[in-house]
Protein backbone atom coordinates (compact mmCIF):
# COMPACT_ATOMS: atom_id res chain seq x y z
CA UNK A 1 0.00 0.00 0.00
CA UNK A 2 2.90 2.40 0.96
CA UNK A 3 4.57 1.39 -2.60
CA UNK A 4 1.22 2.42 -4.04
CA UNK A 5 0.91 5.56 -2.19
CA UNK A 6 4.84 6.73 -2.95
CA UNK A 7 4.13 5.25 -6.79
CA UNK A 8 1.34 7.95 -7.34
CA UNK A 9 3.01 10.54 -5.66
CA UNK A 10 5.89 10.60 -7.86
CA UNK A 11 3.31 10.29 -10.86
CA UNK A 12 2.01 13.21 -9.84
CA UNK A 13 5.19 15.43 -9.43
CA UNK A 14 6.12 14.12 -12.43
CA UNK A 15 3.40 15.69 -14.10
CA UNK A 16 3.04 18.29 -11.99
CA UNK A 17 7.02 19.31 -13.01
CA UNK A 18 5.49 18.50 -16.47
CA UNK A 19 2.95 21.37 -16.54
CA UNK A 20 5.51 23.69 -15.58
CA UNK A 21 8.12 23.24 -18.09
CA UNK A 22 5.14 23.28 -20.42
CA UNK A 23 4.11 26.86 -19.05
CA UNK A 24 7.44 28.44 -18.97
CA UNK A 25 8.22 27.07 -22.55
CA UNK A 26 4.76 28.52 -24.09
CA UNK A 27 6.11 31.59 -21.50
CA UNK A 28 9.30 32.21 -22.91
CA UNK A 29 8.05 31.43 -26.48
CA UNK A 30 5.48 33.92 -26.55
CA UNK A 31 8.21 36.89 -24.99
CA UNK A 32 11.34 38.62 -26.16
CA UNK A 33 13.29 36.42 -23.88
CA UNK A 34 12.94 33.78 -26.56
CA UNK A 35 15.53 35.62 -28.52
CA UNK A 36 17.61 35.90 -25.94
CA UNK A 37 17.51 32.48 -25.31
CA UNK A 38 18.23 31.28 -28.71
CA UNK A 39 21.23 33.70 -29.06
CA UNK A 40 22.66 31.68 -26.06
CA UNK A 41 25.95 29.93 -28.04
CA UNK A 42 25.44 26.48 -26.83
CA UNK A 43 26.02 25.20 -30.03
CA UNK A 44 28.30 24.96 -32.72
CA UNK A 45 29.54 23.69 -36.25
CA UNK A 46 32.72 23.49 -38.45
CA UNK A 47 32.74 25.08 -41.55
CA UNK A 48 36.06 23.53 -43.75
CA UNK A 49 36.92 25.93 -46.77
CA UNK A 50 38.34 24.18 -49.90
CA UNK A 51 39.32 25.67 -52.95
CA UNK A 52 39.08 24.08 -56.27
CA UNK A 53 41.99 21.60 -56.08
CA UNK A 54 40.35 20.52 -52.51
CA UNK A 55 43.20 22.98 -50.81
CA UNK A 56 42.82 24.16 -47.64
CA UNK A 57 41.63 28.30 -47.67
CA UNK A 58 43.50 30.26 -44.81
CA UNK A 59 42.13 33.22 -43.45
CA UNK A 60 38.39 32.53 -45.48
CA UNK A 61 35.45 34.48 -43.50
CA UNK A 62 33.02 32.50 -42.09
CA UNK A 63 29.63 34.75 -41.31
CA UNK A 64 26.32 33.77 -39.14
CA UNK A 65 23.26 35.35 -39.36
CA UNK A 66 23.29 35.31 -35.83
CA UNK A 67 26.02 37.78 -35.97
CA UNK A 68 29.27 35.46 -35.07
CA UNK A 69 32.01 35.17 -37.21
CA UNK A 70 35.50 33.41 -37.58
CA UNK A 71 38.22 32.74 -39.66
CA UNK A 72 39.87 29.50 -41.32
CA UNK A 73 42.85 28.13 -39.52
CA UNK A 74 45.88 27.08 -41.81
CA UNK A 75 43.81 23.87 -42.01
CA UNK A 76 40.94 25.81 -43.96
CA UNK A 77 38.70 25.01 -40.68
CA UNK A 78 36.57 27.75 -38.93
CA UNK A 79 34.20 27.14 -35.73
CA UNK A 80 31.18 29.27 -35.15
CA UNK A 81 28.52 29.08 -32.39
CA UNK A 82 24.87 29.41 -32.67
CA UNK A 83 21.85 29.33 -30.21
CA UNK A 84 20.10 26.08 -28.96
CA UNK A 85 17.40 26.30 -32.07
CA UNK A 86 16.71 28.16 -34.97
CA UNK A 87 17.83 28.06 -38.94
CA UNK A 88 21.13 30.30 -39.42
CA UNK A 89 22.51 31.13 -43.11
CA UNK A 90 26.26 30.97 -43.29
CA UNK A 91 27.90 33.46 -45.86
CA UNK A 92 31.90 32.58 -46.70
CA UNK A 93 33.80 35.00 -47.73
CA UNK A 94 37.78 35.25 -49.02
CA UNK A 95 40.19 37.45 -50.96
CA UNK A 96 39.79 36.56 -54.95
CA UNK A 97 37.29 34.20 -54.50
CA UNK A 98 33.35 33.75 -55.14
CA UNK A 99 31.30 33.96 -52.28
CA UNK A 100 29.25 30.72 -51.29
CA UNK A 101 26.13 30.78 -48.59
CA UNK A 102 24.19 27.97 -47.45
CA UNK A 103 21.70 27.26 -44.38
CA UNK A 104 22.15 25.48 -41.27
CA UNK A 105 19.57 24.24 -38.64
CA UNK A 106 20.26 23.98 -34.65
CA UNK A 107 20.29 21.80 -32.95
CA UNK A 108 20.06 18.85 -35.47
CA UNK A 109 23.33 19.98 -37.13
CA UNK A 110 25.39 20.52 -34.10
CA UNK A 111 28.90 19.27 -33.94
CA UNK A 112 29.08 18.74 -37.49
CA UNK A 113 31.33 19.95 -40.36
CA UNK A 114 30.10 20.94 -43.80
CA UNK A 115 32.38 21.65 -46.17
CA UNK A 116 32.55 24.68 -48.85
CA UNK A 117 34.35 24.66 -52.14
CA UNK A 118 35.67 28.57 -53.28
CA UNK A 119 35.64 29.37 -56.79
CA UNK A 120 38.63 31.76 -57.92
CA UNK A 121 37.11 35.00 -58.81
CA UNK A 122 38.01 35.64 -62.65
CA UNK A 123 39.27 39.04 -63.48
CA UNK A 124 40.36 39.79 -67.00
CA UNK A 125 39.51 40.97 -70.38
CA UNK A 126 37.93 39.24 -73.18
CA UNK A 127 38.85 35.56 -72.97
CA UNK A 128 42.15 36.61 -71.62
CA UNK A 129 43.34 34.99 -68.45
CA UNK A 130 41.08 32.28 -68.75
CA UNK A 131 42.07 28.52 -68.38
CA UNK A 132 40.42 25.75 -70.17
CA UNK A 133 40.20 22.40 -69.66
CA UNK A 134 39.96 22.57 -66.69
CA UNK A 135 37.90 19.88 -64.64
CA UNK A 136 36.50 22.62 -62.65
CA UNK A 137 35.26 25.20 -65.25
CA UNK A 138 31.76 24.78 -63.64
CA UNK A 139 31.87 25.84 -60.19
CA UNK A 140 32.68 29.27 -61.60
CA UNK A 141 30.26 29.24 -64.30
CA UNK A 142 27.82 28.32 -62.04
CA UNK A 143 28.28 31.10 -59.61
CA UNK A 144 28.36 34.01 -61.78
CA UNK A 145 24.70 32.64 -63.82
CA UNK A 146 22.73 30.53 -61.24
CA UNK A 147 23.66 31.65 -57.71
CA UNK A 148 24.82 34.89 -55.69
CA UNK A 149 25.54 34.09 -52.11
CA UNK A 150 23.98 30.98 -53.04
CA UNK A 151 20.75 32.47 -53.47
CA UNK A 152 19.01 32.00 -57.05
CA UNK A 153 19.32 34.61 -59.48
CA UNK A 154 16.31 33.71 -61.13
CA UNK A 155 12.87 35.33 -60.05
CA UNK A 156 10.79 33.47 -63.01
CA UNK A 157 11.15 30.70 -64.89
CA UNK A 158 12.36 29.57 -67.79
CA UNK A 159 10.43 27.81 -70.51
CA UNK A 160 12.00 25.23 -72.90
CA UNK A 161 14.52 26.63 -75.53
CA UNK A 162 14.27 30.13 -73.70
CA UNK A 163 18.18 31.61 -73.36
CA UNK A 164 19.16 34.66 -71.93
CA UNK A 165 23.07 36.08 -72.72
CA UNK A 166 25.03 38.82 -69.98
CA UNK A 167 27.76 40.37 -69.81
CA UNK A 168 29.30 39.79 -66.15
CA UNK A 169 32.06 42.12 -64.89
CA UNK A 170 34.82 42.44 -62.11
CA UNK A 171 36.25 45.38 -61.12
CA UNK A 172 37.14 47.53 -64.04
CA UNK A 173 37.49 45.19 -66.81
CA UNK A 174 35.50 44.84 -69.64
CA UNK A 175 33.64 41.74 -68.90
CA UNK A 176 32.83 38.52 -70.04
CA UNK A 177 29.97 37.19 -72.25
CA UNK A 178 27.80 34.15 -71.13
CA UNK A 179 24.92 32.01 -71.94
CA UNK A 180 22.39 30.03 -70.23
CA UNK A 181 19.99 27.91 -71.87
CA UNK A 182 17.06 25.61 -70.41
CA UNK A 183 17.53 23.25 -73.18
CA UNK A 184 14.94 20.32 -72.60
CA UNK A 185 12.93 18.69 -69.92
CA UNK A 186 13.19 14.79 -69.60
CA UNK A 187 9.33 12.88 -69.02
CA UNK A 188 11.11 11.96 -65.34
CA UNK A 189 11.59 15.81 -64.46
CA UNK A 190 15.36 15.45 -64.94
CA UNK A 191 16.50 19.11 -67.31
CA UNK A 192 18.97 19.97 -69.71
CA UNK A 193 21.00 22.93 -69.52
CA UNK A 194 23.60 24.93 -71.48
CA UNK A 195 26.09 27.56 -70.38
CA UNK A 196 28.97 28.56 -72.45
CA UNK A 197 31.87 31.74 -72.58
CA UNK A 198 31.25 33.80 -75.90
CA UNK A 199 34.18 35.80 -77.39
CA UNK A 200 33.39 40.03 -77.36
CA UNK A 201 31.37 41.28 -80.27
CA UNK A 202 30.66 37.42 -81.31
CA UNK A 203 28.18 34.39 -81.47
CA UNK A 204 31.07 31.78 -81.76
CA UNK A 205 31.20 29.75 -78.77
CA UNK A 206 34.90 29.12 -77.02
CA UNK A 207 33.34 26.75 -74.37
CA UNK A 208 30.41 25.13 -74.25
CA UNK A 209 28.83 23.05 -71.20
CA UNK A 210 25.79 20.96 -71.32
CA UNK A 211 24.71 19.67 -68.35
CA UNK A 212 21.66 17.48 -66.98
CA UNK A 213 20.18 18.35 -63.80
CA UNK A 214 18.19 16.25 -61.46
CA UNK A 215 14.17 17.27 -60.67
CA UNK A 216 13.99 20.63 -59.91
CA UNK A 217 17.92 21.15 -60.22
CA UNK A 218 19.01 19.82 -57.01
CA UNK A 219 21.92 18.12 -58.22
CA UNK A 220 24.13 17.66 -61.52
CA UNK A 221 24.21 14.08 -62.93
CA UNK A 222 26.23 14.66 -66.08
CA UNK A 223 28.51 17.48 -67.49
CA UNK A 224 29.29 17.46 -71.21
CA UNK A 225 31.91 20.06 -72.79
CA UNK A 226 33.77 21.46 -76.09
CA UNK A 227 36.56 23.58 -75.10
CA UNK A 228 37.74 25.89 -78.79
CA UNK A 229 35.63 23.48 -80.97
CA UNK A 230 37.23 20.57 -79.73
CA UNK A 231 36.59 17.22 -79.27
CA UNK A 232 33.60 16.87 -76.89
CA UNK A 233 34.24 15.44 -73.49
CA UNK A 234 32.34 13.58 -70.84
CA UNK A 235 33.40 15.17 -67.46
CA UNK A 236 33.31 13.39 -64.13
CA UNK A 237 30.53 15.02 -61.60
CA UNK A 238 31.60 14.48 -58.02
CA UNK A 239 29.52 15.88 -55.09
CA UNK A 240 30.57 18.92 -53.34
CA UNK A 241 31.04 21.39 -56.27
CA UNK A 242 27.04 22.37 -56.89
CA UNK A 243 24.40 23.49 -54.54
CA UNK A 244 21.33 24.02 -55.26
CA UNK A 245 20.41 27.91 -54.95
CA UNK A 246 18.11 28.91 -52.14
CA UNK A 247 14.85 29.90 -53.93
CA UNK A 248 13.70 33.33 -52.30
CA UNK A 249 10.03 33.41 -50.85
CA UNK A 250 7.78 35.80 -52.35
CA UNK A 251 6.60 37.93 -49.43
CA UNK A 252 10.92 37.90 -49.13
CA UNK A 253 10.88 39.52 -52.99
CA UNK A 254 8.35 41.64 -51.62
CA UNK A 255 9.79 42.85 -48.44
CA UNK A 256 13.19 44.20 -50.20
CA UNK A 257 11.47 46.19 -52.87
CA UNK A 258 13.22 48.67 -52.62
CA UNK A 259 12.10 50.94 -55.68
CA UNK A 260 9.44 50.81 -58.21
CA UNK A 261 9.44 51.91 -62.17
CA UNK A 262 13.36 52.36 -62.33
CA UNK A 263 14.45 52.63 -66.03
CA UNK A 264 17.44 50.59 -66.78
CA UNK A 265 19.14 50.57 -70.07
CA UNK A 266 20.88 47.32 -71.41
CA UNK A 267 22.23 46.10 -74.27
CA UNK A 268 18.50 43.97 -74.61
CA UNK A 269 17.05 47.55 -74.44
CA UNK A 270 15.63 49.58 -71.98
CA UNK A 271 12.90 47.54 -68.95
CA UNK A 272 10.94 49.12 -66.44
CA UNK A 273 11.80 47.63 -63.47
CA UNK A 274 11.89 47.07 -59.64
CA UNK A 275 14.91 47.17 -57.81
CA UNK A 276 15.58 44.64 -54.97
CA UNK A 277 17.55 45.14 -52.21
CA UNK A 278 18.82 42.66 -50.31
CA UNK A 279 21.32 42.56 -46.92
CA UNK A 280 23.17 39.30 -47.06
CA UNK A 281 25.59 39.70 -44.40
CA UNK A 282 26.60 42.92 -42.52
CA UNK A 283 28.03 45.38 -45.42
CA UNK A 284 27.38 42.76 -48.32
CA UNK A 285 24.24 43.30 -50.62
CA UNK A 286 22.29 41.91 -53.36
CA UNK A 287 20.72 44.19 -55.76
CA UNK A 288 18.24 42.46 -58.24
CA UNK A 289 16.14 44.80 -60.95
CA UNK A 290 13.10 42.80 -61.92
CA UNK A 291 11.49 42.97 -65.46
CA UNK A 292 7.80 43.67 -65.82
CA UNK A 293 8.35 42.59 -69.67
CA UNK A 294 8.34 38.53 -70.05
CA UNK A 295 12.26 38.02 -69.93
CA UNK A 296 13.53 34.36 -68.84
CA UNK A 297 14.33 34.16 -65.36
CA UNK A 298 12.60 37.62 -64.97
CA UNK A 299 15.99 39.74 -64.19
CA UNK A 300 17.84 42.42 -66.80
CA UNK A 301 20.52 43.32 -64.13
CA UNK A 302 22.21 42.29 -60.87
CA UNK A 303 24.83 43.31 -58.96
CA UNK A 304 26.70 42.23 -55.62
CA UNK A 305 28.98 43.90 -53.59
CA UNK A 306 30.57 44.24 -49.92
CA UNK A 307 30.57 47.20 -47.88
CA UNK A 308 29.74 49.41 -50.85
CA UNK A 309 32.37 47.74 -53.50
CA UNK A 310 30.60 45.62 -56.12
CA UNK A 311 32.59 42.58 -56.41
CA UNK A 312 31.08 41.53 -59.60
CA UNK A 313 27.77 42.71 -61.65
CA UNK A 314 25.90 41.21 -64.75
CA UNK A 315 23.39 42.92 -67.20
CA UNK A 316 21.03 41.65 -69.99
CA UNK A 317 22.44 41.07 -73.64
CA UNK A 318 19.91 39.37 -75.52
CA UNK A 319 17.37 36.42 -74.85
CA UNK A 320 15.31 34.19 -76.88
CA UNK A 321 13.78 31.07 -77.43
CA UNK A 322 15.67 29.37 -80.26
CA UNK A 323 17.92 27.31 -77.99
CA UNK A 324 19.50 24.05 -79.13
CA UNK A 325 22.13 21.56 -78.50
CA UNK A 326 25.16 22.19 -79.87
CA UNK A 327 26.69 18.92 -78.17
CA UNK A 328 24.50 16.46 -79.13
CA UNK A 329 23.91 15.84 -75.63
CA UNK A 330 20.04 14.08 -76.03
Amino acid sequence: MKLFTYTMKRSSIYKLLTAVVLIIFLFIGCSPSAQLLNDIPVHSAEIKVLNQNDEPVEGAQVEASNGRKSTTNSKGVATIRFGSVGLYTVSVMADNYMPSNFTLTMPSDNNETFTRHLTQQVTYTGMSGITFGSANMYPMMFNYLFSSFGYGLELDSYEQSEMTKWRITTDDDDGLIMKKAFLKELDNGKQWWQVALLEKDSEQPKYIAEILFSENRKSILRYREQVEGGKVQEKPVSEGWYSQPTELTQESIEGAQEQTNVSVETPAGTFTTDLLNFGITGGTSLKMWRADKEVPGGVVKYETSREGEVLYGSELISYGSDAKSLLNSF
